[in-house]
């Protein structure tokens, strides 16, 4: 069976006009027709793969939904967390908790959704810029987040200068970087099509919701200077200063040190307080970097990489099923950091939880009686 031949000068644009046909056959570069090869294709995962992804990512998603928003609500509520470096947490809770509401559509995307995108292409669109943009914006949460620690321990007086509004401004431009620089693009980007998987192309192994080939050249672009600008210089820089605020740290316990008791209680509770303040940084940089490498990592591979056979196809698939498993363990670590770094927010987080338990409680032996529930609800706050 001959091969329907395309012109070498055919351009990305060109391919979209084309109607797919088993007949048609493109090589790597998206150019001519070289040869005719009618394949059967075989989707790189299994139903036990389906199971097995499911059975990870979505109880992520919940505890990651469920968790952000617990925090924002005991930082919200509680007049002892009013403080600048928790109004950065609340805000990176909310990009958290985002990308977490949109991680149905990732299962969608690489399993019952792999060959045909049934659901609104919108929801494509919508998929891709959220978790690009969210990506941006918790990368730029966690640097704002390190040069503050490192203003508040190496010049305290000036980050007493730091107001709540300066704070917001700073959110503010994140929130604005991250929605014209990473959800505006990837929407505009990616899109939803049937995918004709009994011919040999370069898109024969990508899920249906998967980037245009009019914006391919585009997107690698991007994959390579903007993940360098919005997540690997953030990376380096983020690395330097949790090194120096802990370098610094250091230096000046042992300055203080001399002749002192080691029993003084004013330098141990500020030595309690300056191991919270490292290992606070650190778990959130830990958990940052656990996340976001490998899915940049797996973004730059997979546009860089040809997919020849079977063998690469379920290398490719299970890549993305890891890097993205990484990215909601990631979000979901982080509620969990805050408060393992935090006496504060531990206490009130457990406040918090004391009282939905006694409201459920009270609900359950009182269902009718709106009143007591009220009442107990309302002595529990106290």
């Amino acid at each position: 069976m001959e091969g329907k031949v395309v012109s070498s000068a055919a351009t990305p644009e060109s391919y979209t006009k084309l109607g797919w046909n088993i007949t048609e056959v493109y090589n790597e570069s998206y150019d001519n027709v070289t040869r005719s090869n009618i394949l059967v294709h075989e989707p790189p995962f299994d139903t036990n793969a389906v199971i097995l992804s499911t059975s990870l990512i979505m109880p992520m998603m919940i505890f990651g939904v469920l968790a952000n928003i617990l925090t924002v609500y005991v930082i919200c509520n509680s007049k002892k967390l009013k403080t600048i470096f928790n109004l950065l947490i609340t805000s990176l809770c909310v990009s958290d908790c985002i990308s977490a509401l949109i991680s149905p559509l990732f299962l969608y995307r690489r399993t019952w959704g792999f060959d045909h995108w049934i659901i609104s292409n919108f929801l494509c669109k919508f998929f891709w810029g959220a978790d690009n943009g969210t990506s941006i914006s918790t990368s730029f949460h966690i640097l704002c987040f390190s040069f503050l620690r490192l203003l508040s321990i190496s010049w305290p007086h000036h980050y007493k200068r730091v107001s709540r509004f300066h704070a917001k401004m700073c959110l503010l431009a994140i929130w604005l970087l991250s929605i014209g620089f990473g959800f505006v693009p990837f929407a505009l980007w990616f899109s939803a099509r049937k995918m004709n998987r009994n011919v040999k192309s370069a898109e024969t192994g990508w899920p249906s919701c998967t980037i245009s080939l009019n914006w391919v050249y585009q997107f690698k672009n991007y994959s390579l200077f903007g993940y360098l600008v919005f997540f690997y210089i953030p990376f380096a820089l983020v690395l330097m200063v949790s090194v120096s605020v802990s370098v610094i740290i250091c230096k000046r316990r042992t300055e203080r040190a001399k002749g002192k008791s080691k029993d003084d209680v004013a330098e141990v509770s500020r030595q309690r307080k300056e191991n919270q303040a490292i290992v606070q940084l650190a778990l959130v940089v830990g958990s940052f970097m656990l996340g976001y490498i490998p899915h940049t990592a797996y973004h730059i591979y997979a546009m860089n990489t040809k997919v020849t056979t079977h063998e690469d196809e379920v290398f490719h698939w299970w890549f993305g099923v890891v890097e993205y498993f990484c990215l909601r363990l990631s979000e979901c670590l982080n509620p969990v950091f805050y408060n393992l770094a935090s006496s504060k927010m531990r206490n009130e987080t457990k406040k918090v939880l004391v009282r939905i338990c006694v409201c459920c409680a009270t609900e359950q032996t009182n269902p009718q009686g709106r009143m007591t529930i009220s009442t107990t609800c309302e002595s529990a706050k106290l």
